[in-house]
């Protein structure tokens, strides 16, 4: 299918807001793709994705409902993969973790005044955008376009600077309280590596499951000389994935609502939980069928993963690292 300018991303009880954003985003000449423009007997997954991929920018709303939302979250992660990712934060809340360095636009105050200038920095961020995007719809990956590289841009040109104002932390999202990144007390630096990667988009997700989300601190100078437990996911000696092991911990099996979800038969679906125990990490198995193993030893129960140990859950391996905020 012919790819659109903008797809919208939000969940359904924010439907007002995400109509107005389409209304506005053809105002400005946008062609827009959202939800209620599905036609009766068409596939609902099927169409969504194949909308989402074929977009050259996707428009995520994020609210204090569509952090919850699995469906939001895995359209913004295959979003973030393919470059086109355009997030926007409609009303204060927390976003998920893997999406804080992600450059956002602050529109919680707009009510769909085309002069507010906030807006208009965003609409001339989804233009850069929208006009960077090959006929496919999404950028080459390994090129540095989209809202990070209009956002340098930006930084470059004062007169041209949007201020991006930090959300406060979401009061009613959930009934666990959300919690801050615990830093490491002590580790070896190590060389950068960046990825963007997380949990397989559109697997098994279900809307409403909960979902864990993180207070971001008031400055990323708190974050300067912290450092965090990160599975890094291994491909021979090559890193392919990085997942930050926050206070909440990590599950990890085949299926929904584990937060890294593996397509490996010899993975069960609830397989395997991560904790951090006084800045150490701790691997509990949860019952799995084919076990989980460190370093090559099969746990029982739990066990303590020390850094640099591989943790091996079917035929993947994660390694146990310590990185600084840069670095993830």
């Amino acid at each position: 299918m012919p790819g659109s300018d903008v797809f919208i991303s939000y969940t359904r009880e924010d439907r007002d807001v995400a109509r107005l954003f389409a209304e506005s985003f053809e105002q400005e000449g946008f062609s827009v793709w959202w939800d209620a423009v599905l036609h009766s007997g068409e596939t609902f997954d099927e169409v969504i994705e194949t909308a989402l991929k074929a977009a050259k920018a996707v428009v995520v709303l994020w609210s204090p409902r569509s952090v919850a939302s699995r469906w939001v979250r895995a359209e913004a992660t295959l979003a973030d993969r393919r470059r086109t990712l355009a997030p926007v934060i409609i009303e204060e809340c927390d976003r998920p973790i893997i999406f804080e360095l992600t450059h956002t636009t602050d529109l919680s105050h707009w009510e769909g005044e085309v002069t507010d200038r906030t807006w208009r920095g965003f609409v001339r961020d989804l233009h850069r955008l929208v006009d960077q995007a090959p006929a496919g719809g999404a950028p080459a990956a390994s090129e540095p376009v989209g809202l990070r590289a209009a956002a340098a841009r930006r930084a470059e040109r004062a007169a041209d600077v949007v201020p991006l104002r930090h959300p406060a932390p979401a009061r009613a999202a959930f009934a666990q309280p959300v919690a801050r990144f615990a830093p490491v007390r002590a580790a070896a630096p190590q060389p950068a590596r960046s990825t963007w990667g997380a949990r397989n988009a559109l697997a098994d997700i279900d809307e409403g499951e909960h979902t864990q989300t993180f207070t971001r601190p008031e400055t990323f100078a708190e974050l300067e000389d912290e450092q965090f437990h990160c599975l890094e996911m291994m491909v021979g000696e090559r890193m392919e994935k990085r997942f930050v092991v926050s206070p909440l911990g990590l599950r990890i099996g085949r299926s929904a609502p584990a937060d890294i979800i593996l397509q490996d038969n010899r993975v069960s679906r609830q397989h395997c939980r991560i904790e951090l125990a006084d800045d150490r990490l701790r691997v509990r198995d949860l019952g799995s069928t084919n076990g989980t193993y460190i370093d090559g030893y099969r746990i029982e129960g739990e066990a303590m993963l020390a850094v640099g140990s591989v943790l091996r859950i079917g035929s993947v391996c994660f390694r146990h690292e310590v990185r600084n905020q840069d670095e993830v």
